[in-house]
């Protein structure tokens, strides 16, 4: 009984870390799931250039 009691005490840090690294990689899965917002305010036109001419944009609110 001694025995296993000294080998769990050798291998509680090493199970602590891949634990506590399981629950820190659920919880960034389910953040990038969650999704990012990033939101751009702003009172200048924004000229979109896609060919030879650019295109002019009056934005007030981008959510993307």
């Amino acid at each position: 009984m001694r025995g296993i009691f000294e080998l769990l005490m050798a291998w509680r840090w090493p199970l602590a870390v891949i634990v506590s690294t399981a629950f820190l990689s659920k919880a960034l899965i389910a953040i990038t799931r969650a999704g990012i917002r990033v939101e751009i305010f702003t009172r200048r036109p924004i000229k979109v250039s896609t060919g030879p001419s650019a295109i002019q944009a009056e934005v007030t609110k981008v959510r993307l």
